[in-house]
C-alpha cells in the first residue's frame, strides 16, 4: 500500500471511533480464519462490512437514520417516478448533518470511501483462503453467502 492511501486510512481511523471499531472487526474476522475454512473476501465485504461502512464514510455519511418503515402488501413493488425520488432526496438532504469541519467534509468524499474501504478489502481479500464463495467453518453449513 503506497504511504499517501495509508496516510488517508490512518486519517479515516483517527476521525471516528465507529470506523475504527469497523476496522477492528474485520482485523478479527481475518485473524480467525483457519486455512480449511472458506471466507470469500467479497463475501464477507458483501454481506458484513460494506452495509456496516456505508453510512459511516464517503457519499451515504451525515444522513439520519431512517426509522424501519412496516410492511405494506399493496405496496410491495411499488415504482417511484423521478419527481418522487428528488423529492425524497431534497428532504433527506435538509435533515442531512452539516459538513462543518475539513475532516467531516472530506469523510463524504469517493476519495475517504476508497483509502479506507479499498484497505479494509485488501485485508479481506488477504485473509481468503480460497475454498469458494460464503463464509462458513470446516465441514459446516454456509452462515452467509453472497
Amino acid at each position: 500500500m503506497s504511504t499517501p492511501q495509508h496516510t488517508e486510512y490512518d486519517r479515516a481511523l483517527t476521525a471516528d471511533h465507529r470506523l475504527r471499531a469497523l476496522a477492528q472487526l474485520v482485523t478479527a474476522l481475518c485473524q480467525f480464519v483457519r486455512p480449511a475454512d472458506t471466507m470469500c473476501g467479497g463475501c464477507a465485504w458483501d454481506a458484513l462490512v460494506k452495509p456496516l461502512a456505508t453510512p459511516l464514510i464517503g457519499w451515504e455519511r451525515g444522513y439520519k437514520p431512517e426509522a424501519a418503515k412496516d410492511p405494506d402488501p399493496d405496496r410491495a413493488w411499488r415504482i417511484y417516478t423521478g419527481g418522487e425520488w428528488l423529492a425524497g432526496w431534497k428532504e433527506a438532504e435538509q435533515d442531512r448533518t452539516p459538513a462543518s469541519t475539513d475532516t467531516e467534509q472530506w469523510l463524504r468524499t469517493s476519495e475517504a470511501w476508497d483509502a479506507y474501504c479499498g484497505e479494509l478489502i485488501r485485508q479481506l481479500n488477504a485473509a481468503d483462503p480460497a475454498h469458494g464463495h460464503g463464509i462458513q467453518r470446516y465441514g459446516k453449513a454456509k452462515t452467509i453467502a453472497a
